[in-house]
């Protein structure tokens, strides 16, 4: 743990820094210390993706197509649209044989893109909460209407600008009845971006004492329980909370050093921000974690980013992410009582893809014989995210687990 910022004096802020450094000399936390030179006075309250419909008092009414949030619990969730089975049976089945007892919450393609079986799986697992992300998409030009597209890989475009309209609506107040449904009220956005919604959504259906954690799908795994020994409230009504960022190796990268990175933060702020922020590591959007009073905020604030910069570009969560951490545009939002950046390897969520410099064996913290990923400090990370970007882990999980795991179900359930 590299960094925890409280509305507290200032001096108290620099003494609990200087306390953790001191008691980890292999650190980069120094680097990972908001920006001296760009500093934002943030609100006490980022606005709701709500506010701009009109009248007051829309509220989400988009409701699953499968499963039920149950208010009082942990919960997972991920964008995960339009992979493969063998995708979905890795990273749900290794969540909960951890002993999660949570909800899985996903949003997946609409039913005429779907993979063979995916929804049959997804439906048949206790606790998994499936929305079908029915977008109204365009062509190239963003402006003539077209079905969401689909790459010659039969990926999915992650580069298509799509609507997500009648998420929200007004209801009766008494009877719950929807008066009325809301068209989207913003540009187009990429999914990535639009993905931030979909959270903002769920997280409505939790109290504010509940752990949620956001995290890509596609390319993570579990290996023990993330949300055992975590910081518990027992009250429902928390006013303010804990926020958990995740930073990527601070020794392969940095802002500056990553084109991607760079032109996230440049087509969105301009030069001298990322001038200003060049040499600080890369914090990871695709893994985020914290109390969902906390997590509220900090999903408005990003989705805020958005409306703010227009910037268009898939990845530009990641651009938002990182401003708002090194600009200080958080420090004043009330619900946020605490935001704690852990550095590569030394928390909750194992970030590897930085690390692709060299061969996570010779980085020292994949041992394929056991095929356990390691924090530095030798023991096993919960979560694991960007695991096929080492060629060694990407063949030992796609070949050995995921096939595995694939050819096990099917022998199963298609007799």
């Amino acid at each position: 743990m590299i960094r925890s910022f409280c509305l507290i004096a200032q001096l108290l802020l620099f003494i609990k820094i200087t306390l953790i450094k001191s008691e980890n000399t292999d650190t980069k936390s120094e680097l990972f210390e908001p920006s001296h030179e760009i500093r934002v006075l943030g609100p006490s309250s980022f606005p709701k993706p709500t506010d701009l419909l009109e009248p007051e008092g829309a509220v989400p009414i988009v409701k699953p197509t499968h499963g039920e949030h149950r208010k009082n619990v942990d919960a997972v969730f991920a964008y995960a649209e339009g992979y493969d089975l063998q995708y979905y049976l890795h990273f749900v089945e290794t969540l909960f044989a951890t002993g999660f007892t949570g909800d899985l919450v996903v949003a997946i393609a609409e039913k005429r893109l779907l993979q063979p079986n995916v929804l049959e799986y997804l439906t048949s697992v206790p606790n998994v909460v499936v929305y079908h992300s029915d977008m109204d998409c365009y062509a190239p030009d963003h402006v003539t209407p077209e079905p969401r597209r689909t790459t010659n890989q039969g990926m999915m475009d992650i580069f298509q600008m799509c609507h997500i309209h009648d998420v929200y609506g007004w209801v009766d107040p008494n009877t719950g009845e929807v008066l009325r449904k809301a068209e989207d009220p913003k540009e187009a956005r990429v999914v990535a971006t639009l993905r931030y919604d979909w959270y903002w959504i769920w997280l409505q259906h939790y109290q504010k004492n509940s752990w949620i954690m956001v995290l890509d799908a596609r390319d993570s795994y579990f290996q023990s329980n993330p949300f055992q020994n975590l910081p518990r409230r027992n009250d429902p009504n928390l006013v303010s909370g804990h926020l958990y960022f995740f930073g990527e190796n601070a020794e392969a990268t940095r802002l500056g050093k990553s084109t991607k990175n760079r032109n996230w933060l440049k087509n969105g702020y301009g030069n001298d921000v990322i001038k200003a922020l060049a040499n600080k590591p890369t914090i990871c959007s695709g893994s985020t974690m914290g109390e969902a009073v906390a997590m509220e905020q900090y999903l408005r604030a990003l989705i805020n980013e958005k409306d703010e910069t227009s910037i268009r570009m898939t990845g530009s969560d990641q651009g938002f992410h990182n401003y708002l951490y090194y600009t200080d545009k958080l420090a004043n939002v009330a619900a946020i009582s605490s935001l704690t950046v852990w550095e590569q390897g030394k928390g909750i969520i194992n970030n590897l893809g930085a690390l692709r410099i060299k061969t996570l064996e010779e980085w020292g913290n994949f041992n394929l014989t056991s095929g356990v990923i390691n924090n530095w400090d030798s023991s096993p990370s919960p979560v694991v995210h960007q695991w096929d970007r080492d060629k060694s882990l990407h063949r030992y999980i796609f070949r050995d687990k995921m096939k595995k795991m694939l050819r096990k179900w099917l022998a199963e359930h298609k007799k």
